[in-house]
């Protein structure tokens, strides 16, 4: 289309608008060549800042608005053509309406606070059941009922609504009924909807954060009827609702016909309501005399939302009798008084959205009619929202529920405690339970016969926003596990009993979610009423509940097409600004669904085809987990203790200082108490220009729960990420950059771009080498970061790190009075989040294809083989050391050169909801979990829990990503179930038991090495590991299986593992030089868990030894096992057996109960502490004899290893 028509009357004719206009975005990173690109501006973000961005990717046109700069006029030089609008927001919307011309024939619209989307379901419900094509958009996305899948739709973008529109009507959609939140009407993205008529449900008190005030808010609600809807075209309401007058007089000023329903209305005039279980009988009276109407839903609320649902429809040409007789069989929306569960004597269970006064006193009235013991409610409110409604929630409440438990809701940045409190102040009966599981379970535990239990606030929705962070969390998964656990079927309950035993039959899993499923993807699968409220994240397109469905945590994908200025309308710390930042841009929010990113062009739309009607998730997901505020596997601690001093350092002066355990025993990383991972992560390149988010719907928001896999999927997206997993196409990449030796790691503008961060003392242009948080090994030219922890702090190094020639150092703002006056800085608010936004920055700009690795066991050596095997395909940026945690996990990626192609990364955790801020930060395109054991039961209590935790690994999974599984792991079905209910697609397995899609076939275990022939995927292979041991066999299989899948030379991979050795305590093999001959030391002492010992003991029967030389494990304590640490040290009684261990030597109180069970004829000596063992071992040692130590990091057996080696002289170490 040519610049000129787009534009309309905005311009005149000239020759730079006869430029041929292919795209429309205002996100400049998905302008493509011959896009016009809308520059907008918000509360905190200018879109004009990324005009350059936008025309170096082919922009052909600018739209600014008047306020632009002369400054940015004139660089865009003469020719260029620029429209300028007094409005560009709704200009650009009426483009888009242009460019995509096509709509529905017949479109309606629904304002209000509370109900729009039930009211907006219901509608294409009926016009269905009347014969049309009909598809409804709004909060839970775009549901049609002709099977179809479309992309993202209700994303704030207007271009992707028209977008969507067209599509709609391109494939057939007559009829759609479209929400309009009042964030949506306010910024213009409706403008152009060709409307056939619009409704009203009501307004209470809402959104006054966005808001200045009711009037406000009401304003941006009449716009809908004062400028949207053409003369002529009728309004739909109920008059006795709040605020229905001020609508009526906007229609009788512009002459629009009414349409009046419920009490007081004329056309469905509301007589009487009674009740019939469920159901409620409603007494009418219409044009053409008395209907009686059986409606299936419960609420008087209902009653209004169906009401106004058929005056839309009859308005859109629907007959009356057609209309009516639909409402008979509406299915209702989940998360609106959805009956989740029942107790075995009875007891109900409903989950609701309600999450204000009114609206929660509406939900508990409704119930009360069908509660013969006593109703329950369980409730809190959110965070950085309206405060003067928590007091009025915990008081309506209290008037209408006989047992009130007070819990916490989203509570984003607040206290959560003291938005208890103040509900508290108006329910001084009440039960303050702060944990959300907890209350939720406590609720469930006292439910009786007769008894009601409504849990309300968050409906539909898969996650709690805790700070800038979402975290899984599903109020009817929890709600359903609380009652299965009552009833002794809990799904995970086998957990508890053994490490290894728990088999998870996820095809049976799966058929029975079946249920859920079909409603999930049914017409009422709509979040609603009363609190599904004015302007709820619109998800892209998809229910928060099908995110789960379809791709758990990514509508914290939402950032797709959206730009920094229109997030920026809500404020700094809006929910769509967190969702926003978490997306990659609109591909990738479409593609990160569950469903393939080239959806809606037919391919997919079997995947629904059970159900009459489809929801449409093509952009899902919710993203972010648990509160980081911990520390993460195996990083020193920040400085002068941390793994940073080279990794190499010597390993007795570094373990000294190394602490805590995590997960594989590895260092605790300084906590610091910093805050871990921000959602911000995964998506916002450091450059994202303006977000058209402008926080819409506030209150609806992604969601997410302490455990990943208590918000299992809806199942009808389970069953369709099932029945797509395997079959996906492959990923397809950039091609790689060119290796570019001459370019520093950054300059000091682009850590300033990065970072936001102001400079003193750097000279311009000044540029990094290299970064460092170690200031006795840092070299010049490189930056200083500064990061605090609990034992040392960054800052009390910068100065030595500027004398030792850093270039400067990224230091906190509130640490900068502190420091040298004359130094060298860039100066943030905190620097370890400066160093986030250098990692984010990085990820951004780098076209690297990335694999990231976690597991219980053997991520270390799976990431140091990963490095080896992609090298010989192209340069590859890897850790130095096993960088996985809080500040490890950025450290690594900000190091991560612009020209790598490929990136390796690892990724630990030691409690749930570590690794979903790393992994969203990083994004990679293959993930691997190596395995999942018995490591940290301390604070998981089960291996499936520990599962569920590695599971956050696909959270973070670029869209059409793969995941490789162990299939040999004994959670290899839950592991995949959990893939599944994240989104991921594409799912490979390796292993060397069962058949797999990377297997090892043949095995000949040697000395120093293993040699393996298999296949990787379809390719036959024979290779080499050059360090023995199983583990390190089936972990080669994912090594290569990820060269293949990120297009590296498998053959050269092959040859390349043939030169790895096993890392300095996790299995290198060192070779000791005795008076009469020599013996063996394998060094496992880096860490210990009952999965790595027992891989230990197999590779300590592995090694041939030379008789009358002797097999001898020397075994200290494994940490962090919680209650079952006594049993599981005994359990090794078998695996030291087989071993065929010739002597054991025991360290620690804890492995006295192995010691106990040893027979006398084993028993070397046992020690409370290593370092008594050492003259006893020292003494030992025979020719021939080879010396397998291995124990937690805590027990300090590294010292023996060294202890060993001083003693004898070394003739071949082979750590690297």
């Amino acid at each position: 289309m040519l610049l000129k028509d787009l534009a309309g009357e905005q311009v005149l004719a000239a020759p730079e608008f006869e430029t041929e206009i292919a795209g429309l975005s205002a996100d400049s990173r998905t302008v493509s060549d011959g896009f016009l690109f809308a520059a907008l501006k918000g509360a905190t973000s200018d879109g004009t800042r990324f005009i350059e961005d936008a025309r170096a990717a082919g922009a052909s046109a600018v739209l600014v608005g008047q306020d632009v700069s002369a400054q940015t006029l004139e660089s865009l030089g003469d020719g260029f053509p620029v429209i300028v609008s007094d409005d560009p927001r709704r200009t650009l919307a009426l483009m888009a309406a242009r460019f995509h011309a096509d709509q529905p024939e017949t479109v309606v619209a629904v304002t209000g606070t509370s109900g729009k989307t039930s009211v907006a379901v219901f509608a294409r419900q009926i016009f269905a059941a009347a014969g049309h094509k009909a598809a409804s958009l709004g909060t839970i996305g775009t549901v049609t009922s002709a099977g179809a899948n479309y992309g993202g739709l209700t994303t704030p973008d207007p271009v992707s609504l028209h977008q969507t529109l067209a599509r709609l009507a391109h494939d057939g959609i007559t009829h759609a009924a479209l929400e309009a939140s009042s964030h949506g009407l306010d910024q213009r993205r409706l403008d152009g909807v060709r409307l056939a008529a619009a409704g009203f449900t009501n307004l209470g008190r809402d959104h006054l954060d966005y808001h200045a005030d009711v009037e406000d808010y009401l304003a941006a609600k009449l716009r809908l009827f004062d400028t949207l809807l053409p003369e002529g075209k009728p309004v739909v309401l109920e008059p006795d609702a709040p605020y229905a007058d001020r609508v009526m007089a906007v229609a009788r000023d512009r002459g629009l016909p009414l349409f009046t329903v419920g009490d007081g209305g004329k056309d469905l005039a509301l007589k009487d309501i009674r009740h019939d279980g469920f159901m409620q009988v409603l007494s009418l009276e219409t044009e053409d005399g008395p209907r009686e109407i059986r409606l299936p839903l419960a609420g008087r609320f209902q009653v209004s939302n169906a009401l106004i649902a058929a005056g839309l429809a009859i308005a859109g040409g629907v007959k009356t009798d057609a209309a009516l007789e639909a409402l008979e069989s509406l299915e209702g929306a989940p998360g609106r008084l959805e009956l989740v569960g029942e107790s075995d004597d009875g007891a109900l269970v409903f989950v609701d959205y309600a999450h204000k006064p009114d609206a929660l006193d509406t939900a508990l009235a409704a119930l009360r009619p069908f509660t013969k013991g006593r109703l329950i409610v369980v409730f809190g409110a959110g965070g950085d929202r309206d405060a003067g409604k928590r007091p009025l929630m915990g008081a309506a409440a209290a008037r209408q529920a006989d047992v009130v438990i007070v819990t916490d809701d989203n509570p984003r940045s607040e206290d959560p405690a003291a938005i208890r409190g103040a509900i508290l102040e108006a329910a001084p009966g009440a039960l303050e339970i702060g944990d959300r599981r907890d209350a939720i379970e406590a609720a469930v535990g006292m439910l009786q016969e007769g008894d009601v239990l409504c849990i309300a606030g968050k409906g539909h929705e898969p996650g709690q926003i805790v700070g800038d962070e979402v975290l899984p969390f599903s109020d009817h998964q929890v709600a359903r596990t609380a009652l299965a656990a009552i009833a002794e079927s809990d799904l995970f309950a086998a957990s508890e009993d053994d490490a290894g035993g728990f088999e998870l039959d996820l095809a049976t899993l799966l058929e029975d979610e079946a249920p859920a499923a079909d409603q999930a993807a049914s017409a009422g699968d709509t979040p609603e009423a009363d609190e599904a409220g004015e302007d709820t994240p619109d998800a892209d397109g998809v229910s928060l509940d099908d995110q789960l469905a379809a791709a758990l945590l990514d509508e914290l994908g939402g950032d797709a097409g959206r730009s920094d200025a229109e997030a920026a309308e809500d404020g700094a710390n809006t929910d769509d600004d967190i969702l926003a930042d978490v997306s990659e841009g609109a591909e990738q929010v479409d593609a990160a669904a569950n469903l393939d990113p080239d959806a809606g062009e037919g391919e997919d739309d079997a995947l629904f085809a059970d159900g009459d009607d489809a929801v449409v998730a093509d952009a899902l997901t919710t993203d972010g987990e648990d509160d980081i505020d911990t520390t993460i596997e195996d990083a020193g601690e920040p400085d002068q203790a941390e793994a940073e001093a080279k990794a190499e350092a010597d390993e007795t002066d570094v373990s000294a200082t190394l602490a805590d355990e995590t997960e594989d025993g590895e260092a605790d990383a300084d906590e610091a108490d910093l805050r871990e991972g921000d959602i911000d992560a995964p998506a916002k390149p450091a450059d994202a220009d303006a977000d058209d988010a402008s926080g819409e719907n506030a209150e609806e928001e992604p969601d997410a729960s302490r455990d990943f896999a208590d918000a299992v999927l809806p199942a009808a997206a389970a069953a369709a990420a099932a029945a797509v997993a395997k079959g996906s196409e492959p990923q397809t990449f950039e091609p790689l950059p060119e290796p570019d030796d001459s370019r520093p790691l950054w300059t000091l503008d682009e850590m300033v771009a990065a970072t936001g961060g102001r400079v003193e003392g750097v000279e311009a242009g000044a540029a990094i080498s290299g970064l460092s948080i170690d200031s006795r090994t840092i070299q010049p030219g490189e930056a200083f970061v500064a990061i605090a922890g609990e034992r040392f702090d960054g800052h009390d190094f910068a100065g030595a790190a500027l004398e030792a020639g850093a270039a400067l150092a990224l230091v906190s703002e509130a640490r900068r009075a502190d420091l040298p006056k004359d130094g060298r800085y860039l100066i943030v608010a905190d620097a370890l989040e400066g160093l986030r936004d250098l990692a984010r920055a990085s990820r951004a700009r780098s076209r690297a294809r990335i694999v990231a690795v976690t597991g219980s066991v053997g991520k270390t050596s799976t990431k140091d083989m990963l490095k080896l095997a992609l090298d010989a395909s192209g340069k590859t940026h890897a850790p130095v050391a096993s960088f996985n945690n809080h500040w490890g996990v950025p450290l690594t990626l900000a190091r991560m050169p612009a020209d790598a192609a490929f990136g390796v990364f690892e990724i630990g955790m030691n409690h749930a909801g570590e690794i979903t801020p790393l992994v969203q930060m990083v994004r990679p395109h293959v993930a691997v979990i190596t395995t999942v054991a018995a490591v940290h039961l301390e604070f998981f209590g089960s291996v499936e829990r520990i599962a569920q935790a590695k599971g956050e690994i696909f959270l973070g999974l670029e869209p059409g990503g793969l995941a490789l599984l162990n299939r040999d792991n004994d959670q290899f079905d839950l592991l995949t179930y959990l893939a599944k209910t994240a989104g991921v697609r594409r799912i490979a397995t390796f292993g060397r038991e069962g058949p797999a899609d990377a297997q090892a076939e043949r095995v000949s275990a040697q000395v120093a090495c293993s040699s393996i022939s298999g296949h990787i995927f379809d390719q036959p292979i024979t290779y080499k590991v050059g360090a023995p041991g199983q583990h390190l066999v089936t972990n080669s299989l994912a090594v290569l299986a990820a060269v293949a899948e990120l297009g590296g030379d498998l053959a050269l991979a092959g040859l390349a593992l043939a030169n790895f050795r096993a890392p300095k305590g996790r299995g290198a093999q060192i070779a000791l030089r005795l008076p009469e001959g020599s013996a063996t030391v394998i060094d496992e002492s880096y860490n210990a868990n009952p999965a790595s010992v027992r891989a230990a003991l197999s590779l300590l029967k592995e090694t041939p030894i030379s008789r009358p030389g002797r097999r001898i494990a020397v075994l200290g304590d494994m940490l962090e096992l919680g209650e079952a640490e006594g049993r599981l040290h005994a359990d090794l009684i078998g695996p030291v057996t087989e071993s065929e261990a010739d002597l054991v030597y025991c360290v620690g109180e804890r492995m006295h109960e192995l010691w106990d069970l040893l027979p006398k004829h084993l028993r070397g000596a046992y020690s409370e502490e290593a370092a008594s063992l050492r003259p006893l071992l020292l003494e030992d040692v025979r020719p021939g004899d080879v010396i397998m130590i291995k124990g937690s990091l805590g027990t300090r057996m590294g010292p023996l290893v060294e202890a060993l080696k001083r003693e004898f002289p070394v003739e071949d170490d082979g750590a690297e």
